[in-house]
Formats: C-alpha cells, structure tokens, sequence
C-alpha cells in the first residue's frame, strides 16, 4: 500500500472507535474484540478512499500532505485529489431514535 504505518492505524481506530498501538515490529494492537469482517470492511474503505485512484483504478498512488490538504496523486495516469483527514477521537455512529406516541 506504501502508506505511513500510523496513518492506517489512526483511521483503523477511529473508525472502530478504540485505542491501540504500534508495537516493535510495526504490528498494530487493538484493544477489544473485533469481528474479522467488520475489521475487513474498514480496512477496504481505507484502500479505496486514500490508496486506489478513481480515474484509472490503480493502486500506485502517493498520499502527500500539502498545505493541512492530503492529496492522493497517481502514479499511473497522473490524476490527483484531495482526500479527507482522518477525524481522530470518538465519533459515536448511532441513528436517532424515532418518536413513538
């Protein structure tokens, strides 16, 4: 993928909304339980929206960080654009309850 180590584990924890670390072998530990498939599922919506490119398809892409912007830029057919930061702490995913009378 040629990304930073830390940048797939900040957007892995925040979208499972715990905590965890880097260990010396730059293995990432998790803290609690976490079906396989929920797991694969964030891991796929990382690929597609900060490594593969949306023009040709291609996973060779460069994430460069320019003014506070992340730029994704194929190395391919040369397409670029921006992507969003990787929104860090908790974010609770819970739908609004509907009002029964």
């Amino acid at each position: 993928m040629h990304r930073q180590p830390e940048h797939v584990m900040n957007f892995l924890l925040a979208e499972m909304g715990t905590s965890g670390s880097l260990d010396g072998q730059q293995r990432l530990v998790i803290k609690g339980r976490f079906a396989p498939k929920n797991f694969e599922g964030i891991l796929r919506r990382y690929i597609n929206e900060y490594v593969i490119c949306n023009g040709c398809k291609s996973p060779d892409t460069i994430l460069s960080k320019e003014n506070r912007l992340f730029f994704l830029r194929c190395e391919q057919c040369g397409c670029s654009r921006s992507v969003a930061p990787i929104k860090a702490g908790f974010v609770a995913r819970v739908a609004r309850r509907k009002t029964g009378t």
